[in-house]
């Protein structure tokens, strides 16, 4: 396969509320959309390259000037892809965000011409739904309000960013959250590298800890994992670490840890990501596919990607398109009791409303 007609597009979608990334809120998320057309322009395939301020080491532009780059030198002719090799005829030097957008604009447009994806081995029958986890951040009375208002409507399992110097507000938070809510939830944490090892067995020791799944990333050591873990018999996800230190993921055992937290624009690549899935469960650890605020499209194809990956795949952190005024897709997003009908977020991710995008090129491949 080798796509004739090439496009780039410009998004900006402002957000309901502040969102906090990096230490910053940001009120809007910026990004580029590629699409790609057969010869005949009966099909087309769109990938998002969308570096985010604050995660990403790329700026929007430079990833932005790297995508025109290699599209004017030529996309090499790559048939028969599959989520865990779509990457391999690519440079090596792209930038993440870039190698995603180029990956699953490819994928999609190999999926529009057959019609679906091709299944991996192990899970011929992929999910038809997919569970999400819950975001909740603001103060305690808008967590609370979020909360409740999301197990109304089917989720149980909730994340939470925790901050050391807002520990007992969480605590606090999450105590009441249980009492409420009973053992029907489950808690996930996330701290962005922020608390010492003893600070961390502090807080998660105050809390109900059956209730948490686990804690992302939460040292400024994260060498100093495992022990945190035998001092409070709370799991730890890697996030940032997968790419910050990849060796750390083999240094640290199996036993302390919970999930692998990944992110495709961050952790390499649709193939990549796939690869460090794969390794997730042969680990026995939970592969959680996430967004980093990315548009409908990256988010319905990561909902395809994780349905691909397990029968019966864990909560997945896509459900940040709440967090969006309005998106880009003709028909929007939507989740029913805390679940998303994969065939169906997928379908509406590659359709997007061409009027709500900025056509910056095109050209003949």
């Amino acid at each position: 396969m080798k796509p004739a007609y090439a496009a780039i597009y410009r998004y900006s979608l402002p957000f309901s509320r502040p969102v906090p990334v990096g230490g910053s809120c940001l009120a809007r998320r910026d990004g580029c959309i590629l699409r790609l057309q057969t010869a005949d322009r009966l099909h087309c395939g769109y990938g998002e390259i969308a570096p985010l301020q604050g995660l990403h080491e790329e700026t929007l532009q430079e990833a932005a000037g790297q995508l025109d780059t290699i599209l004017h030198s030529g996309l090499p002719e790559t048939p028969h892809l599959t989520m865990l090799n779509a990457g391999d005829a690519l440079p090596g030097d792209l930038f993440p965000s870039v190698r995603t957008g180029i990956e699953m604009a490819l994928l999609n447009l190999q999926a529009s011409e057959k019609g679906k994806f091709t299944p991996l081995p192990w899970n011929l029958n992929p999910a038809s739904t997919l569970p999400l986890n819950a975001l909740l951040f603001g103060n305690k009375a808008d967590v609370l309000q979020q909360a409740d208002m999301y197990y109304r409507i089917g989720y149980r399992t909730f994340k939470l960013k925790i901050r050391p110097e807002r520990a007992g507000e969480a605590t606090e938070v999450i105590t009441e959250l249980h009492r409420i809510l009973g053992d029907a939830v489950q808690f996930r944490l996330d701290s962005n590298q922020s608390f010492t090892c003893e600070s961390a067995a502090r807080f998660l020791d105050a809390l109900p800890g059956k209730q948490i799944a686990y804690i992302e990333e939460p040292l400024m050591k994260p060498e100093e994992s495992a022990r945190l873990y035998e001092r409070t018999g709370i799991r730890i996800a890697l996030d940032e670490s997968l790419w910050q230190c990849p060796a750390l993921r083999h240094e640290l055992p199996a036993s302390c840890l919970g999930a692998y937290i990944l992110k495709p624009s961050r952790t390499g690549g649709i193939s990549a990501t796939m690869r460090l899935a794969i390794e997730a469960r042969s680990r026995g650890l939970a592969a959680v596919i996430s967004s980093a605020y990315d548009s409908g499209i990256s988010t319905g194809f990561f909902a395809r990607m994780a349905s691909l990956l397990d029968a019966h795949p864990p909560a997945c952190g896509l459900d940040t398109f709440r967090q969006f005024q309005r998106d880009i897709l003709a028909v929007p997003l939507s989740a029913t009791d805390g679940l998303l009908d994969v065939d169906a977020v997928w379908k509406s991710s590659t359709k997007p409303d061409l009027s709500r995008l900025n056509c910056m090129k095109e050209w003949t491949l």
